[in-house]
């Protein structure tokens, strides 16, 4: 008599043998079949196959009544980038220093709070290093560095040894309790760096960061841990080559990345010059759209090559946050554009001059025939095109070193928006 192969606690057979292979689908298909007749005969009954309705006694609801509002105001470990008890991306392609800004944000907190930094990206001695030379204090900033043991075509680490789910508890109680003991008066840890969330992350089967419910499910446990523990957790991921017609969707992978968190962000190299950067709100719900332009400064030296180009360590250098979705929008377009063929050389430099002469000429006819304010608004308008932000900045250059030319003078009018008036 033939042995009967061994079974699991569902009643499948252990074998990767297709004729047995044949017999487990069989049997899955025999088991929906009799629970399809069954659910059929309970209707045919009149007896409800839907779960019970929930006890009512069991509902909580919370009524409008008045509240401490100061209970409820939003605090930011660094204004307005790392809202306190929120889960923040930082996106963007390699190379546009999200690691160098985070790391600024990290020292410029570290006169009151600690930093705990875990990355499948750089090595420990550098993330910490960096943190001194960029003016952190000593012992403000914990490193844990994973090795990564799986990478995506273009390289990008999508598996290591540490997962979110199992160690970043664990790992936010050991920094908590050692910052405690640091420092008197201590400096809790208010901010979590994971570099990348999708390297940290043990995608289990069926899962990936291109699906929506396996980002949802992630992001959804990580703002639980930012609340529980009241620190910001920010999370550093890339985006993709190319265009598309909303500007959340460079981010790569599901569209939760940026969906899901109350605050991200898309970083990008500005086209314009080196070493320098653009990182715009690609989704909130704290704020208004703004942005930032940013360039990044060597404080730690690596490697000395003999050409003269050093492998560095680099902090940020942050410029005045650009408030409003279409002028945030417009500083992120100028610095990321490619030039037009038509646009290149002496040509593009001599179009640009004539604009910025036509832009000037109108605003000095405008403010001494109507003796009237003029806004940028109204210049556009005339001139039936918007003028970019660089633009914009040629215009008011010019203005303000001949000013005894023009006598136009720049001043701030309704809604802080910038206006040109007659000087007397």
């Amino acid at each position: 008599m033939a042995e009967i192969p061994p079974r699991d606690d569902q009643g499948y057979f252990w074998s990767n043998d297709d004729e047995q292979a044949k017999r487990n689908k069989a049997l899955e298909d025999f088991r929906k079949g009799q629970e399809a007749a069954l659910n059929r005969e309970l209707v045919k009954r009149g007896i409800s196959t839907q779960p019970q309705p929930t006890d009512p006694n069991s509902i909580v609801l919370e009524w409008a009544m008045p509240k401490n509002i100061a209970s409820l105001k939003l605090e930011y470990l660094v204004d307005p980038f790392l809202p306190c008890k929120c889960v923040v991306g930082f996106f963007g392609r390699g190379s546009t220093a999200k690691s160098s800004f985070l790391a600024t944000l990290a020292a410029r907190i570290s006169e009151d709070w600690t930093t705990l930094w875990i990355s499948v990206e750089e090595i420990t001695d550098w993330i910490t290093q960096r943190h001194l030379h960029a003016g952190g204090d000593l012992g403000t900033l914990a490193a844990f560095s994973y090795t990564a043991t799986k990478r995506d075509a273009q390289g990008r680490a999508t598996g290591s040894t540490f997962d979110v789910y199992r160690d970043l508890e664990s790992s936010i109680k050991k920094a908590q309790y050692e910052a405690s003991q640091f420092h008197n008066p201590p400096r809790p840890l208010r901010l979590v760096v994971l570099d990348t969330a999708v390297g940290l992350t043990t995608w289990g089967k069926g899962e990936s960061p291109n699906d929506d419910g396996s980002v949802k499910r992630l992001l959804g446990y990580l703002q639980a841990l930012a609340e529980q523990y009241d620190i910001c957790i920010a999370i550093i991921g890339h985006s993709n080559k190319g265009k598309h017609d909303y500007f959340a969707d460079t981010v790569a992978g599901s569209s939760a990345w940026t969906n899901s968190p109350r605050l991200s962000f898309v970083h990008a190299r500005d086209r314009r010059q080196e070493h320098s950067f653009v990182m715009r709100v690609a989704k909130s719900n704290l704020s208004s759209a703004f942005g930032v332009m940013y360039s990044t400064v060597p404080v730690l030296t690596l490697h000395q090559h003999e050409d003269g180009h050093a492998s560095v360590m680099c902090k940020a250098d942050i410029l005045p946050v650009v408030w409003g979705d279409a002028d945030s929008m417009e500083m992120f377009d100028d610095a990321t554009r490619k030039p037009d063929e038509e646009d290149a050389g002496e040509g593009s430099n001599h179009k640009r001059q004539t604009l910025v002469q036509q832009v000037i000429n109108y605003i000095v006819q405008a403010v001494y025939s109507t003796g009237q304010p003029v806004t940028r608004e109204m210049v556009h308008e005339r001139l039936g095109r918007p003028i970019s932000r660089r633009e914009w900045t040629k215009v008011d250059e010019a203005l303000s070193l001949g000013q005894f030319q023009y006598k136009v003078g720049i001043e701030t009018g309704n809604k802080n928006r910038l206006q040109y008036t007659k000087l007397n």
